[in-house]
């Protein structure tokens, strides 16, 4: 009887032990996670990048009266709109995560869509999304199965949502706004080897109504009129200037072509000055990038197409620029190419003589279109960063001084959103 007595006080002095040591430690890990230091690293090893959140209602309030907390998260893309406003997102179990900042990447609000509509691959800005500012934005996600096109639209920064569909419109292929009112999209419908039926739409009121402007599927192949982009290729990239103007870079089989519309999109020709020239002869295969809007000079607008040049297995950039609209363009070959995955990115631009790469580890900047590079000395954040996210997913300068970059590790699991504020010299974790 003693025994049992003994054995029953036992057990009971075990489970409290165990309840108390479960009180003690919570207080513990609401502490860890409330708080804005940076995470052990070994958190952030397993679970991804720490970023705060702050909730709707309090992100405008002043930052002691804001409602914080914090999330471990797997970043893919980002945007920046403007030098303290960008958006950034990934995808969790076929859910979009989107996150956007106000205020230089200190907090974050949470403006993801329902996740009843669910997501399979990573989207990419320009093809998949895009945001005209920090209130309009719009979503693309292409036909799974038997399910149409959806649009998703939204003009409260990510507080709502609006559906609707595309229906008969194929694969979404790339978009381009101008303004939140008036955008493109491109459509593509059934493939062969090397070809694909091309849709242009246009909308002027948000997407209240998109219209037909031009299309090659109802032609016979042999008949396709040269005023529209044939089916020969695939498109790569779109981007209108203006109401008018847009350009739209097409891959070939071993090469590229720029086409160019001045009436909006009904009507687009061949440029008979680009992807020719002998800096390009000696490639095995060249292949162009999207064409970026850099904004607009005394002569019209601005443009850059950057251009990987393949030959035996290695890549060389270079890239063409416009400063009148694509009357003329100018090609420029870029010096040291860098390993990928070793920290090395192709040539971006934020206007005309304002640019930056990265080659093993070190930040560059132009101011001559890419003719010479000035290297900034290496910095010792960025290059302990790059030993864990070797690989450069994408690099952006909205101004002369603020820029963002996200590397990832060699698996690809992980990400690192980081930030310069002194046009690349020093970068720091967002």
């Amino acid at each position: 009887m003693k025994s049992s007595r003994f054995i029953f006080w036992l057990s009971m002095l075990m489970m409290m032990a165990l309840m108390l040591a479960a009180c003690t430690s919570e207080p513990i890990k609401q502490q860890q996670t409330s708080t804005l230091e940076d995470p052990p690293e070994s958190v952030e090893e397993e679970e991804g990048q720490t970023i705060t959140l702050v909730t709707p209602d309090t992100a405008m309030k002043a930052p002691e009266e804001k409602s914080k907390y914090q999330i471990h998260t797997r970043l893919t893309d980002f945007q920046l709109i403007n030098e303290s406003t960008g958006i950034a997102w990934g995808i969790t179990n076929t859910e979009l995560r989107l996150y956007q900042t106000q205020d230089y990447g200190e907090t974050w609000v949470d403006i993801s869509p329902s996740s009843n509509v669910q997501f399979v691959d990573k989207l990419e800005y320009g093809k998949d999304i895009v945001f005209t500012d920090k209130k309009h934005g719009w979503i693309i996600r292409n036909k799974q199965r038997s399910a149409e096109t959806i649009l998703l639209n939204t003009t409260d920064g990510g507080d709502s949502w609006k559906l609707s569909s595309l229906p008969e419109t194929g694969i979404v292929t790339a978009m381009s706004f101008v303004s939140s009112q008036q955008g493109w999209i491109m459509a593509k419908g059934d493939l062969s080897r090397g070809s694909e039926e091309k849709s242009l739409f246009r909308t002027s009121n948000n997407g209240g109504l998109w219209e037909e402007v031009m299309q090659n599927t109802e032609y016979p192949t042999s008949r396709v009129p040269g005023s529209v982009i044939p089916r020969t290729g695939s498109i790569i990239g779109l981007t209108f200037t203006d109401s008018l103007v847009g350009f739209a870079t097409i891959r070939e089989m071993q090469s590229s072509k720029l086409y160019i519309t001045r009436d909006g999109g009904q009507k687009w020709k061949s440029s008979g000055q680009i992807f020719k020239s002998k800096l390009l002869d000696r490639c095995g295969s060249v292949f162009a990038g999207a064409p970026k809007f850099l904004g607009r000079g005394s002569s019209g607008s601005e443009l850059y197409i950057p251009i990987t040049c393949v030959k035996d297995d290695q890549a060389s950039y270079l890239g063409y620029f416009t400063a009148d609209t694509g009357k003329s363009w100018n090609l420029v070959s870029f010096p040291i190419s860098g390993d990928t995955g070793q920290g090395s990115i192709q040539p971006v631009f934020r206007r005309l003589h304002d640019g930056w790469r990265m080659v093993n580890g070190i930040v560059y900047h132009t101011n001559d279109m890419g003719k010479t590079w000035k290297p900034f000395p290496r910095s010792k954040l960025l290059n302990d960063n790059l030993a864990k996210y070797p690989n450069v997913v994408k690099l952006q300068f909205t101004s002369s001084d603020v820029g963002w970059m996200l590397i990832e590790t060699s698996d690809k699991n992980r990400s690192r959103l980081m930030k310069s504020s002194d046009g690349g010299a020093t970068w720091q974790g967002l």
